[in-house]
């Protein structure tokens, strides 16, 4: 079964957070002109394939939607969140335990609100170096602004995933019960068996390819979706690099102006570091050359010190290094996903795609003339009816709905001093492509995509040898039904258990 949105849990982090929306493209076909009562028919008619073929259309929709794919990528999402969340409420109650404890230690007035701005000013307005023990408070001050600001995304990222969850979960009923209704009435038409040999086979094709299409439906968005971060992290580092460069050309007298430069800079730097951090949640199992998880913990840390490492020249400078080389990394990380969706994941989706789309139409095609046939048996007479299967079909080479309904993120405007502005920093210096690290292996990116073909051709060989042992009873004169509809009432239970999953899920 095929199945895909957006969010902004799921999306980039931008200095603004700002929720993304799903993107929704058109509506299915009219429900209405599935005639009758779904079930056993009883008199197969032209009516009977009209009702299968509308059937199919309302499948195709829910399909090119990929709702079960992104239905599951969202609900591994969402739980990532909220253990998140948890995470980080935990983690500012710590902080603020030890912002807290260190006031006593400070000339501060106490207050609840005191931020970093304030008593920055207040401490070096005359011209005075901060003590070890304000350098402290300063740096928990800084460190408690940015959980706060972390917090406030999550849960706002959160609350967009439970929406989009809580839609997915509407659609894929729709789907799960389009899948029983057609089985079913297969079921009626063919007295419970299949209507031949070919389409047993043909059906069980399909099931493999939709599987493997399935894996890689979600592997192609996940590492799309981890492209996009790491590109706008990029951008980000590239305009927090620029914001903390301007810092020393700003006089030292100008408290205000120097603290809004490192503020700019600082927003942009966490922001890119949220995105390279989404980026690892997405592929968990898979090692990044670049921008490790070690090197963004070495980057948060930097971000901690930022506005007491802009007191000094030489802390200045260290820092810059240390923000300038997570920079230039975060450029090849980037070209290495290029070259992996481009010369693997895209390719391989590319022929998947034509391979469902060409194994699924053939399928149509054999019900179609089995149902004429049944009709035909029945009435007596051919069938005029004129069959658009081609247009049915029409989905392009590289399957583009996976690309606008999986990649449907879009970043919006709002109040916020750290979004970049119009200007876009030059891009790093691209590594050497025989010097980029090796691209990652096939099981990395696609996950259990071998497991399921070795699964198939098992079921397969148990196939062939059904039907030599049914030939071989045929000919002695037995009429047992030994191709009685065992595999798609086997599909049938799975797609109730999976209808109940999503319902226990909503």
């Amino acid at each position: 079964m095929g199945c895909g949105s957006s969010n902004q849990a799921s999306g980039l982090v931008n200095p603004k957070d700002v929720p993304m929306d799903i993107k929704n493209t058109g509506s299915p076909p009219s429900p209405e002109a599935l005639n009758g009562e779904t079930g056993i028919p009883a008199k197969i008619t032209v009516e009977t394939l009209q009702k299968y073929l509308n059937i199919e259309r309302e499948i195709q929709y829910y399909e090119k939607k990929h709702v079960l794919e992104n239905y599951q990528v969202k609900t591994e999402q969402l739980e990532q969140l909220d253990k998140k969340v948890e995470e980080i409420e935990e983690t500012q109650k710590q902080l603020e335990e030890e912002t807290m404890k260190l006031q006593a230690f400070v000339d501060a007035d106490g207050s609840d609100d005191q931020n970093v701005k304030e008593f920055l000013i207040e401490k070096t307005e005359n011209g005075q170096e901060l003590t070890q023990e304000q350098e402290d408070f300063v740096d928990a001050l800084n460190r408690l602004e940015i959980i706060k600001r972390e917090l406030e995304s999550t849960n706002q990222q959160r609350d967009s995933l439970k929406e989009e969850v809580a839609t997915l979960t509407e659609d894929g009923e729709k789907l799960q019960k389009f899948y029983e209704e057609r089985d079913e009435l297969l079921d009626g038409i063919f007295g419970g068996d299949y209507g031949s040999d070919l389409e047993n086979r043909l059906e069980k094709e399909v099931d493999l390819l939709k599987d493997q299409k399935h894996h890689m439906d979600q592997a192609h968005f996940k590492w799309r979706q981890g492209h996009m971060m790491i590109k706008q992290a990029a951008i980000q580092l590239g305009l927090g690099v620029q914001k903390w460069k301007e810092i020393p050309e700003i006089p030292t007298d100008q408290l205000e102006e120097r603290y809004y430069r490192a503020t700019e800079a600082r927003n942009n730097l966490v922001a890119a570091s949220q995105n390279l951090q989404g980026a690892h949640r997405y592929l968990p199992n898979v090692i990044f050359p670049y921008c490790a998880q070690e090197e963004v913990e070495t980057l948060n840390k930097a971000i901690t010190y930022i506005f007491t490492d802009m007191q000094t020249t030489e802390r200045h400078e260290h820092a810059m290094l240390c923000y300038h080389a997570i920079y230039r990394r975060s450029g090849a990380l980037r070209q290495w996903f290029e070259q992996a969706l481009d010369t693997t994941i895209f390719q391989d989706l590319s022929r998947l795609t034509e391979e469902c789309k060409s194994k699924s139409l053939e399928l149509r095609r054999e019900r179609i003339r089995l149902i004429r046939e049944r009709i035909k048996a029945m009435t007596g007479k051919d069938i005029d009816f004129v069959l658009d299967l081609e247009n049915e079909a029409d989905d392009t080479a590289a399957d583009e709905q996976v690309t606008e309904l999986f990649e449907a993120e879009k970043v919006e405007g709002g109040d916020n001093t750290a979004a970049p502005g119009p200007q876009i920093p030059p891009v790093p210096t691209p590594v050497p492509l025989t010097d980029l690290a090796p691209p990652p292996s096939n099981e990395e990116i696609f996950g259990k995509i071998d497991e399921l073909k070795k699964h198939h051709e098992l079921h397969v060989q148990d196939f062939q040898k059904s039907q030599a042992m049914n030939h071989a009873r045929m000919e002695v004169g037995l009429k047992e039904k030994l191709n009685a509809r065992r595999n798609r009432r086997n599909r049938l239970q799975m797609h109730s258990e999976e209808l109940q999953a999503l319902k226990t899920a909503a």
